[in-house]
């Protein structure tokens, strides 16, 4: 069930948005002339601009929020958490440290990338090859390591009583 703050929260923001919408639009209609609308048309933009950056900024602080609360409140999710965050910082490690060059780039005259830039760049690189292959490798693998044998098996094909049939 929805907490009964956070649902009155949201229709709030949906309210003001929509009322800073509706402000911006008469702006628009309420000029005349092509200078003024281009004028106000800015103007208008200019202020959604502004309204997106605050949705956008709130929605991403409820979400983290919502996201801290439920892990600090389970702590499995929590050590879960951690394990990943740990082996991910471990495979980034692993591609700055050990797969990434230090080398500066030269291009052409006009285009040089130093050896800071291009290690994070190689570094950038290999995390993603190393995380699409433990992706791939794990698609793979998944059914060999919960077995065959439960596909098909007769499990399956029993039937399940109803509570109905189990009381009777």
């Amino acid at each position: 069930m929805e907490n009964k703050t956070i649902k009155y929260l949201r229709i709030v923001l949906v309210i003001a948005i929509a009322f800073l919408a509706g402000l911006f639009y008469v702006q628009i209609l309420a000029n005349s002339g092509d200078e003024e609308i281009n004028d106000a048309l800015k103007g208008a933009i200019n202020g959604m601009f502004y309204v997106t950056y605050i949705v956008l900024a709130t929605t991403v602080l409820m979400a983290v929020f919502v996201w801290f609360a439920e892990l600090f409140t389970h702590k499995k999710k929590l050590v879960e958490f951690l394990i990943s965050a740990a082996l991910f910082i471990m495979v980034v490690l692993v591609a700055k440290y050990v797969l990434a060059s230090n080398e500066p780039v030269t291009y052409n005259s006009n285009l040089k990338i130093d050896a800071t830039t291009s290690n994070w760049i190689d570094t950038g690189l290999f995390t993603f090859y190393i995380l699409a292959a433990i992706a791939l490798l794990s698609i793979i693998l998944s059914p060999l390591l919960t077995g065959f044998g439960s596909w098909g098996s007769e499990k399956e094909l029993e039937e399940v009583p109803l509570k109905d049939e189990e009381e009777a």
